[in-house]
């Protein structure tokens, strides 16, 4: 058995609208939020977090940041700067099957459209900023991995955290 973690991004500045996409910041609540997950992360789930990816967009490095300890190593491949759940699919595809978790940190719709592959959950699910997946795969490699190949174990979004309580 696989385990793969998605993470998006938190919550991104629009201030700026001459930034390319790539370069926007976090919000404050972005930053807010992105604090508040690491405290659930770091409880939760602390023992998984060993092989972390991320695109290396600004608001995908600044999650990073605040989300996982400074001693943890982050590896940023432009692979997964994709809006396209297929690219991360194919980018899983490729991973060395000593690694039984890995987490990824990303952007919708692909983070979505990813678990929407790998599930089968009729229910609608939704991935807003900050929020995170946990999926138990039913394969022994990840080359093996295929559409509902995949069960959700844990879905967390950061508003439903009770100590939630961002104000403007």
């Amino acid at each position: 058995m696989k385990k793969l973690i998605l993470l998006r991004h938190a919550k991104s500045s629009w201030d700026d609208p001459t930034l390319e996409d790539v370069d926007r910041p976090l919000s404050k609540r972005g930053v807010y939020s992105a604090k508040l997950m690491r405290k659930f992360i770091m409880n939760k789930l602390k023992n998984d977090i060993t092989n972390i990816y991320s695109s290396p967009s600004k608001r995908t490095k600044s999650t990073c940041d605040l989300v996982f300890n400074k001693n943890l190593t982050i590896n940023y491949e432009k692979e997964l700067y994709t809006f396209n759940f297929q690219d991360l699919l194919n980018w899983l595809k490729k991973i060395k099957d000593d690694k039984n978790t890995i987490l990824i940190v990303g952007h919708n719709p692909a983070l979505l459209d990813l678990i929407k592959y790998l599930s089968r959950k009729e229910e609608i699910i939704l991935m807003p900023t900050c929020s995170l997946c946990e999926i138990h795969l039913n394969i022994d490699s990840w080359d093996d991995i295929k559409k509902y190949c995949g069960e959700i174990h844990l879905m967390q979004k950061v508003k439903s955290l009770k100590n939630y309580n961002y104000k403007k």
